[in-house]
């Protein structure tokens, strides 16, 4: 039951608010508040894409690669199931791809129409475009290229002339989608910058990432304030200079994995080394002190790799952090027992 209800919520928060709750929401003069953790330098596309949803065109090669997406809230990273997103645009078009990662495409949950004004209900992503003085365009495409678009919060407007197409390969889900800036109203300038967010909708589980973000969102995909920045470049990249700008827009994620990875190092050799240690002398607690020495010897053995090379293998990385999961509230708990039985022996 308790799940039933918290699935209900997120669904409630993820997707389109009911009419009587719809603001409109514009941009305005003020400048784009945003930390550097959500800034997304867009690039012209040369070479228009062919809309197949497998993006695997070579202008996309050219173009930055924004992972990590954050789980609501904004304090963990989707690791289970990561996405990334990539754009550019030309004169006349923003272009849009975007990948989720799927180990178990069957169970991909998406069948309803163009024009459905719940697509969010189903695997999805949502793009949110806000342009300077400008309103709110919302624009949800499913995994299987349903389209549906909005203006303000979830406020329902006729389909637009814009395109998306689906994919759907051996372990994941990819759109590409084409979007005219007649449809959104403005052409931007070199340099300009609009507000941007991007989120995954997955009902494929697991259930705490049933919602994840780019910006760092507290409860609703619809907090304006929370939105990230795209920052439009009237230049198109090289192969080396896209990788090199995508290391740039990606590092302040990275360096808060490091954190997380340091952090636990620190609580380890501070707090719970000697804990776990004296759990091995303790026949009662002697293997739940092994299973939890097996995951903080992982995180040892990567902390030392991290202090050796600044690289970072982030499918490693969040493979040992989806490992330590409530592992300090684990390790707390039998703290507490070694403690206990301290005090009796």
């Amino acid at each position: 039951m308790k799940n039933t209800i918290l699935f209900s919520i997120l669904l409630l928060c993820a997707g389109c608010v009911i009419s009587g709750n719809i603001r409109e929401t514009k941009s305005t003069n003020n400048p784009v508040h945003t930390k550097d953790i959500s800034l997304y330098q867009c690039y012209r596309i040369e070479k228009e894409p062919v809309l197949d949803g497998k993006v695997d065109d070579d202008c996309w090669q050219f173009i930055p690669e924004a992972r990590c997406f954050f789980l609501l809230g904004g304090n963990e990273f989707a690791t289970v199931k990561p996405s990334w997103f990539k754009a550019g645009w030309d004169n006349e078009n923003f272009y849009f791809a975007f990948r989720a990662d799927e180990p178990d495409v069957k169970k991909i949950n998406a069948k309803r129409p163009d024009g459905d004004r719940f697509l969010w209900m189903e695997d999805s992503v949502e793009l949110f475009l806000i342009p300077p003085e400008m309103n709110c365009w919302q624009f949800v495409i499913s995994a299987i290229g349903s389209r549906w678009n909005a203006v303000g919060i979830g406020k329902t407007v006729p389909l637009e002339n814009w395109q998306a197409k689906s994919f759907v390969g051996k372990d994941f889900w990819s759109v590409e989608v084409k979007i005219p800036f007649k449809v959104l109203g403005k052409i931007p300038s070199d340099g300009e910058k609009w507000k941007i967010n991007v989120g995954r909708n997955n009902l494929t589980g697991p259930e705490e990432e049933r919602v994840s973000c780019w910006p760092k969102i507290e409860k609703s995909f619809h907090e304006v304030e929370n939105y990230g920045t795209i920052v439009f470049k009237k230049r198109v990249l090289n192969k080396k200079e896209s990788d090199a700008i995508g290391q740039k827009i990606n590092e302040p994620r990275y360096s808060l994995l490091k954190e997380k990875i340091t952090s636990l190092a620190q609580a380890y050799e501070a707090d719970y080394k000697s804990c776990i240690e004296k759990a091995y002398s303790i026949p009662s607690l002697k293997g739940q002190g092994e299973q939890l020495a097996n995951i903080w010897s992982l995180v040892m053995s990567y902390y030392d790799k991290m202090k050796k090379s600044p690289e970072i293998n982030l499918k490693e990385m969040s493979d040992v952090l989806l490992k330590t999961r409530g592992l300090k509230e684990k390790t707390e708990e039998l703290k507490k027992k070694v403690e206990m039985e301290s005090l009796f022996n």
